[in-house]
């Protein structure tokens, strides 16, 4: 396997189909005679497979093709690749099955299609315009044109909206990129498994960062596993919780951590929480109200504080949690998520917020910040892991995921 810090590649996918076939029949010859190709052709595939992973996908015994088990690691997820854009095919021919219309037995279906052609369809699903696929992808905007408009063609479905000046995708071209984009995961995943029988940890992890993951555990674990594993690479995304479970799902996504929300739709996702995070107030230290030794909710009430926009989840539950304590809702100053902003306003003035400890942890442990001791009823939120399933998660996300575990278990300073 090549070393490298970028995310493992794509195999060759228009190779695949070979592969598989070879896989099945144990024979060149006989892959040849399914495919209706020459054995010269499926050979010169196997190579390219090989060249691109390398590593041999197959031995060549007196009993046929027999594959190592770097070809069964891919073979595996082959299978899985291909079902996904099985299942693809099946929810569109769903969708249209009151039309007539039905979908082609397309080459994208069995991933018989060149992965430049592929990227160009998953790029323009994130920068929703031609011209910034071509510049990322240092081809001509008409070559992307083609590339999308060959991809409907083949389909013969509705995959983009041209009924204004500028091209989008439909609901069936985004539910089309999506299960493209978790078969191409699979194919990841084969490359990074690979890598890894060979002692090669490489490739890059993507975090989905919810606000009360980000600020102590997610650094340390990051941390932790880069000194270990230095070829692995790390990216974080911040998003709505519904935004980062999408990604998570289709693959843009490793693993998301933080305060953990129902996850609706997407049953196949495996949800782990760590441990119960109480909310607290904080504010700087020697702050008028820390130095209070009869400390009543009634005090809170003079207080200008910092808390999250009206109607966020945050800002319901303490308002829950306010009326619990027999308060009115307190006079607020500022409504900001920001935490650089938060930090700032409670270091160098009298405001106070209430908020997870963890987003100051290293403001309260070095004493510059304090937690008020009031409790704020029911303000637990469960603080955890979503993931996909052990089988369709790469190496280096399950290592993260173990070293974050390791962090939920440690105790938290409650000073």
């Amino acid at each position: 396997m090549k070393s490298s810090t970028s995310e493992p590649i794509v195999p060759h996918t228009k190779h695949l189909r070979v592969f598989d076939a070879v896989c099945r029949l144990g024979s060149m010859a006989k892959a040849a005679d399914e495919l209706r190709r020459a054995q010269s052709a499926v050979q010169n595939s196997i190579q390219q497979l090989e060249d691109a992973l390398g590593v041999k996908l197959f031995e060549r015994t007196t009993r046929g093709m027999l594959p190592t088990s770097a070809g069964k690691v891919l073979s595996r997820r082959v299978e899985f690749a291909f079902a996904e854009m099985q299942t693809a095919r099946t929810a569109l021919k769903e969708i249209y099955e009151d039309s007539g219309l039905q979908p082609r037995n397309a080459p994208v279906f069995s991933l018989a299609v060149n992965e430049r052609r592929l990227a160009v369809l998953v790029a323009f699903s994130e920068h929703k315009h031609m011209g910034a696929v071509a510049n990322r992808m240092n081809i001509s905007q008409p070559a992307v044109s083609m590339a999308l408009r060959d991809m409907e063609l083949s389909t013969g479905l509705a995959l983009f909206d041209r009924s204004t000046s500028i091209v989008r995708l439909t609901s069936v071209g985004e539910l089309l990129v999506a299960h493209l984009k978790r078969a191409l995961t699979q194919l990841r995943l084969a490359a990074a498994e690979i890598a890894a029988m060979n002692g090669v940890m490489e490739g890059r992890i993507t975090i989905g960062a919810l606000p009360f993951g980000r600020p102590y555990i997610l650094p340390t674990a990051i941390a932790s596993l880069h000194k270990r594993h230095p070829q692995l690479c790390f990216t974080t995304v911040e998003g709505p919780f519904e935004t980062l479970t999408h990604g998570l799902w289709c693959g843009d996504i490793d693993l998301v951590l933080g305060a953990l929300r129902p996850v609706g739709q997407y049953a196949d996702l495996v949800r782990e929480d760590l441990f119960s995070d109480r909310m607290v107030i904080i504010a700087r230290a020697n702050h008028p109200l820390s130095l209070n030794s009869h400390l009543g909710a009634d005090d809170l009430l003079n207080a200008d504080w910092i808390l999250p926009k009206r109607h966020t989840p945050t800002r319901e539950v303490l308002k829950t949690a306010f009326g619990t304590l027999g308060m009115r809702q307190p006079h607020v100053a500022v409504e900001s998520s920001d935490l650089s902003m938060i930090r700032g306003l409670l270091l160098n003035s009298d405001m106070i917020t209430a908020a997870s400890r963890h987003l100051f942890q290293p403001e309260i442990n070095a004493g510059a910040l304090v937690i008020l001791p009031i409790d704020l009823p029911e303000t637990d939120r469960p603080i955890g892991i979503l993931r996909r399933t052990q089988d369709h998660s790469a190496p280096g996300a399950q290592l993260l995921i173990e070293e974050i575990r390791a962090m939920g278990l440690m105790p938290i300073n409650p000073c």
